[in-house]
C-alpha cells in the first residue's frame, strides 16, 4: 500500500479496525476510483504521468506504487489539497474463515449428523448440520457453512447429556460474529428444531478448534444401553458385566462401515460398566402397545451404562460383531447380544472454552 496517499485516505484505520477480530484471517479489498482529471494535474510533481493508464482510464497499480513510495512526505503534503467529489473509495473486508463453537443435542433416532443419499439419489430430509449451519450461513452471509464435531452419533442413537461438542466453520463472512447475535440465534434454533438442540454458542479461534480435533480420539464417553439376550437374564450375568474395569478390547472395522473405512484393528478400553436387569414391570411398560413382545422379552432385557475409551464401537462391543470384536457383550456373559437402543450421555470435554452457560433439560 503506498504509504503517504494511503494514510491520507484513511486506509490504515480501515485495516486496523478489521484486524481486531482475533485470529482471523482477513481480506481486505480496497478501491480507488479518481474520476476527474484535475486530480491527475495536482499529483503531477510527485508521480510521473508514466503511472496513468489513459486508454483503460486508471493507474498502473505497480508503478504508482512505486512512484508513491519514492516520493517524499513533504512532496505529497503540497499536493494533497483534493477537488470536490473527484474519489470514490470503498473498502470491502472478508474474513477467509470464522468459526463458531457449541454443543448439540439430539433428541431422535431417525436423524442423521450429516445430510444421507438414499440408494436413488434422494436426500433425505433433516439432518443436525443443516439445523445448526443454515441459520448461521444466512445471518453472517458466509459463502459455505460446515460442521465439524468431535465424533458422531449413528442415525439411530440419541446425542443426550450436556451434548456433543461441535464448531461451524464459515466461509467467507460479510457480517462478523458477536456473542449477542450468536445468543439470538441459538434461541432461534432452538425455538424451530424441536429434536436438534444448541448450546454455548460462542466465537472460538481457528487454534482453539483444534480442541475439539483433540477430543474425538482421546476424551472419554459414556453411553446407555439396551442390550437383549438369547437366553434369560440371570443375576451372576449381570454380575460378569459389572467386574469389567479397564477392559481392553481388539476391534476390526466393523462389517456396517467397511464400505467408507479402512479395513484396521484398533485396540480400545471399556473404563467401566454398571448393569442390571429391566424388571417385568419396565418391560410392559415399554412394550405396552404389544403384551406379547411384552411377554418374549421378559428377563431378557438390561439396560448397562457403559464408559469407554473415545473412538469405541459400541454397537459392536455390544453384538460382537461376528467376532470382530473381542471381549463383547455376549462373549462376557455367556449367551448371544444385541443392542436395541443406544444412547450417548456424556463427553468429559470442556467445551467451547471460556463461558458457563447452563445446558438445559434433555
Amino acid at each position: 500500500m503506498a504509504g503517504e496517499l494511503s494514510r491520507f485516505l484513511g486506509v490504515p484505520q480501515v485495516v486496523n479496525n478489521a484486524s481486531k477480530a482475533d485470529d482471523q484471517d482477513l481480506m481486505v479489498n480496497i478501491e480507488i476510483r479518481i474520476d476527474n482529471d484535475e486530480f491527475m494535474w495536482m499529483c503531477r510533481p510527485p508521480v510521473n504521468w508514466d503511472v496513468y493508464n489513459y486508454s483503460q482510464g486508471k493507474f498502473k497499480s505497480a508503478r504508482l506504487e512505486d512512484a508513491l513510495t519514492r516520493s517524499k512526505h513533504e512532496e505529497i503534503e503540497k499536493y494533497k489539497r483534493l477537488p470536490g467529489g473527484a474519489i470514490q473509495f470503498s473498502a470491502a473486508i472478508a474474513a477467509n474463515t470464522t468459526y463458531v463453537g457449541g454443543r448439540y443435542t439430539k433428541n431422535a433416532r431417525d436423524m442423521s449428523q450429516t445430510p444421507w443419499l438414499k440408494q436413488d439419489g434422494i436426500l433425505i430430509s433433516g439432518n443436525v448440520e443443516d439445523i445448526l449451519c443454515k441459520p448461521l450461513q444466512k445471518a453472517f452471509r458466509a459463502d459455505e457453512a460446515r460442521m465439524h464435531s468431535a465424533g458422531r452419533e449413528d442415525i439411530d442413537v440419541r446425542m443426550l447429556g450436556s451434548g456433543r461438542p461441535y464448531y461451524v466453520q464459515l466461509t467467507n463472512v460479510r457480517k462478523f460474529p458477536t456473542q449477542a447475535m450468536l445468543d439470538e440465534l441459538q434461541e432461534e434454533i432452538n425455538r424451530n428444531s424441536p429434536q436438534v438442540k444448541c448450546y454455548k454458542l460462542t466465537p472460538v479461534t481457528k487454534s482453539q478448534t483444534e480442541l475439539v480435533k483433540q477430543g474425538q480420539e482421546e476424551k472419554q464417553k459414556e453411553y446407555r444401553c439396551i442390550i437383549k439376550t438369547e437366553d434369560k437374564v440371570t443375576e451372576e450375568m449381570v454380575g460378569k458385566l459389572n467386574t469389567v474395569e479397564n477392559l481392553d478390547l481388539v476391534q476390526k472395522t466393523p462389517i456396517r462401515v467397511l464400505h467408507r473405512r479402512s479395513p484396521l484393528t484398533r485396540t480400545k478400553r471399556i473404563i467401566k460398566i454398571n448393569a442390571r436387569a429391566l424388571t417385568k414391570e419396565e418391560v410392559e411398560v415399554a412394550c405396552k402397545h404389544d403384551l406379547n413382545l411384552a411377554e418374549s422379552l421378559n428377563n431378557r432385557l438390561v439396560v448397562a451404562e457403559v464408559v469407554s475409551e473415545a473412538g469405541t464401537y459400541i454397537k459392536e462391543f455390544v453384538h460382537g460383531d461376528f467376532n470382530r470384536t473381542v471381549p463383547n457383550v455376549g462373549t462376557i456373559m455367556g449367551t448371544r447380544c444385541d443392542m436395541l437402543q443406544l444412547d450417548v450421555v456424556n463427553l468429559s470435554m470442556v467445551w467451547p472454552p471460556e463461558r458457563e452457560d447452563v445446558v438445559g433439560e434433555t
